[in-house]
């Protein structure tokens, strides 16, 4: 096999990154449509970049910042996802002020996240997720009302304090060992020098990345954010970031920290940040009128289902980017709908009773949906209910049979809520609020979602891109039980 160099492991990125410099430079000169090609193109060159270098032997030595090889499935999985994010929105960023650089900043998300996934230093690791950081609270600001302006605030002053744990517990490692901070060197610190200090940094840094991936008690953020940011931001904001974030722990903790054994106890840390996780956000979900703050608390509860991977070990990192890739997949696709309910019904108000007979009306738009919420819970058929049973067969395996049954009566409790969705979609009538004639003194929609997606939401553009997500998912759920599910571990190995 061909040996892998930066240039080749670091390929998908600079096709991302080359996409964003030329948005950017178009955008300068208004011609927004172009600078949109640019970003989508650029993102879609890294996903086949990426499918191509899948079976690669993976490069991680001591001197090797990047990884190629076995990570080339989840980055491709990545761009794919965010170029088909970014071809969604067309419409909106086509019209909107500076919608070029709106593009650049999600192409910039692309790559940051597969930088993220690819990372095999801990400095490099970091410069990547601020660098996501950064694009995520100015695309949650685009929509530019007064509740995504304060929902971007907030999202900016809680990273600021995520950011500065990371640095701290980078400092301590840094200070202990400061040749380098690559995670080859760092299990080799895990073994010669453990001790407090050691399991203090990486419990520092891990809370740091807990907030990236939005799990309990570090997801007040993303509850306001993925509710007032546009719906296309929503989409790329709810997968792509979760996939970095937990793969990017899957592969500093298993590959290095867990080296010494007295780290072993973080297994239950993060043991019981899956739990709380879990049952907090599929507890919360229950109770949520709002469709998007409903995602929301959803995307906490499966923040947790991907956690038990990590408390499980390295046996658990296949499954793991298994599980979060299905999420990213059907949770964007199902913030992405809001796009194109709106289109549908410009009065709708954001709540899953507004929702009420679209299963008639769209029929395309609502079967996709469907098979986003069956994949959400992990029905079988779908992708979602291959990365369940590959995680929570991974921690019985290793006797974590608690995790598994926490997890499984979290996914039951969770259909309480995506089954609200597909409730309302084929089985309540429409309300005559969301008739096309106002109704004399109701109450007109939430004034924020109106400007967040309107009229520049219109065409069929979300609508396919949410079909074409519940294809992936169909296809994805029904092949391994006729090729077997080997093809699909292949894909995601880690190197």
């Amino acid at each position: 096999m061909a040996e892998v160099t930066i240039l080749s492991a670091f390929a998908p990125q600079i096709a991302c990154i080359t996409g964003a410099a030329v948005a950017i430079a178009l955008d300068a000169f208004e011609r927004r449509h172009h600078a949109v090609v640019a970003a989508v193109a650029g993102a879609a060159l890294a996903c086949v970049l990426g499918a191509a270098a899948v079976g690669r032997p993976t490069a991680l030595t001591g001197d090797v910042a990047l990884s190629g090889g076995g990570f080339s499935g989840t980055v491709s999985v990545i761009c794919g996802l965010g170029a088909l994010m970014l071809a969604a929105s067309w419409p909106r960023l086509v019209r909107a002020d500076h919608g070029g650089g709106l593009a650049a900043l999600s192409a910039v998300v692309i790559a940051s996240a597969a930088t993220i996934v690819a990372a095999a230093d801990i400095l490099v690791l970091l410069i990547a997720l601020e660098a996501m950081a950064l694009c995520a609270y100015a695309l949650v600001w685009s929509a530019r009302t007064a509740s995504a302006t304060e929902a971007a605030i907030k999202y900016f002053i809680q990273g600021a304090v995520a950011t500065g744990l990371f640095v701290l517990g980078l400092a301590i490692v840094f200070g202990l060992h400061g040749n380098t901070t690559s995670y080859v060197w760092i299990r080799t610190l895990m073994v010669s020098s453990p001790g407090p200090p050691v399991t203090t940094a990486f419990v520092l840094i891990g809370v740091a990345l807990a907030y990236k991936l939005g799990a309990f008690p570090f997801h007040s953020w993303a509850l306001d954010a993925f509710e007032t940011a546009p719906p296309y931001a929503s989409a790329m904001l709810a997968g792509l970031p979760k996939i970095a974030a937990i793969v990017a722990m899957m592969t500093l903790y298993t590959r290095a920290v867990f080296a010494n054994v007295a780290s072993e106890y973080l297994l239950w840390v993060f043991g019981a940040i899956a739990v709380a996780s879990m049952v907090f956000g599929s507890l919360g979900g229950l109770t949520q009128f709002s469709y998007t703050r409903m995602l929301a608390y959803a995307g906490v509860a499966q923040v947790g289902y991907a956690l038990v991977a990590l408390s499980v070990g390295s046996v658990a990192m296949t499954p793991a980017a298994v599980l979060v890739s299905a999420y990213a997949v059907a949770g964007s696709a199902s913030f992405l709908a809001a796009a194109a309910v709106r289109s549908a019904r410009p009065r709708w108000d954001g709540s899953i009773a507004g929702l009420a007979g679209l299963g008639q009306e769209r029929r395309w738009l609502s079967a996709a949906l469907a098979v986003a919420m069956f994949s959400l819970v992990g029905m079988p058929l779908t992708a979602g209910f291959w990365g369940k049973f590959l995680v929570f067969g991974s921690a019985v395996a290793v006797g974590h049979w608690w995790l598994a049954l926490i997890g499984v009566l979290a996914s039951v409790i969770s259909f309480g809520y995506y089954g609200s969705v597909l409730k309302s979609l084929y089985f309540d009538e429409p309300e005559e609020s969301f008739a096309e004639a106002e109704v004399p003194g109701s109450s007109p929609p939430d004034r924020d979602m109106a400007d967040i997606s309107g009229p520049e939401e219109s065409g069929r553009g979300p609508e396919i891109a949410v079909v074409l997500c519940a294809a992936v998912l169909l296809g994805v759920g029904i092949v391994p039980l006729i090729a077997g599910i080997e093809g699909l571990m292949r894909f995601f190995t880690f190197g």
